[in-house]
């Protein structure tokens, strides 16, 4: 009898042990991809340039069509009233469009939920195509890129990070009367990335 019960003492001492080597996270799932908290948040690769005072990452899940104002709009259409083609998710992210057909003149903004590294899915691909560091708007990194450098045209895409994990995008199109005349598109889509950035500090985005 007391063999027994030594015995069982034995196996449950042992069975204590395997637990422990286990973790012993019974009932306390360990954290899946996608709910680490913000400290846990991904760092960006070398030479991805880091964001000092981070926006909020969920931001890039809101309404592109709300991160300007219609004031905003307005004057950056020299104040007349765009064509706005509603919110659309592309699966990549989700992008507002307004525009001016007159005059050949178009401004999107997409907010890139699926960069899950920020800009570092901008700078892994900086040899593929056209790719040109700019100065921070707001002290958040701006990045030029594209397939092909398409300034001549004006058109320009440039990229903001707003948090390590978290960026969004502005592409403009010139009016037909200013492309290829020197204006440079990709400092309307810094101006108009400025803009964005103002309204998603204030929370209205």
């Amino acid at each position: 009898m007391r063999t027994d019960r030594s015995r069982t003492a034995l196996l449950a001492l042992l069975l204590t042990a395997v637990l422990a080597a286990c973790g012993g996270n019974a009932g306390n799932p360990d954290p899946v991809l996608g709910t680490e908290s913000p400290s846990k948040a991904r760092k960006p690769s070398a030479g991805v340039p880091t964001v000092a005072s981070p926006l909020p990452a969920s931001l890039v899940q809101g309404d592109p069509c709300t991160v300007l104002t219609d004031a905003q709009v307005k004057t950056l259409f020299s104040g007349a009233t765009p064509q706005v083609q509603p919110s659309q998710d592309t699966g990549v992210a989700k992008q507002c469009r307004w525009s001016n057909p007159s005059r050949g003149s178009g401004i999107g903004v997409q907010l890139v939920y699926a960069w899950k590294d920020g800009l570092g899915h901008v700078y892994a691909k900086k040899n593929e195509g056209f790719f040109e560091e700019l100065a921070p708007v707001q002290g958040y990194p701006a990045v030029a890129y594209g397939p092909t450098d398409d300034r001549a045209t004006g058109r320009c895409s440039v990229a903001i990070g707003i948090a390590d994990d978290a960026a969004f995008e502005v592409d403009v199109k010139l009016a037909d009367s200013q492309a290829g005349k020197g204006a440079d598109p990709c400092q309307d889509a810094q101006h108009v990335a400025d803009l964005a950035l103002a309204t998603m500090r204030k929370g209205r985005a």
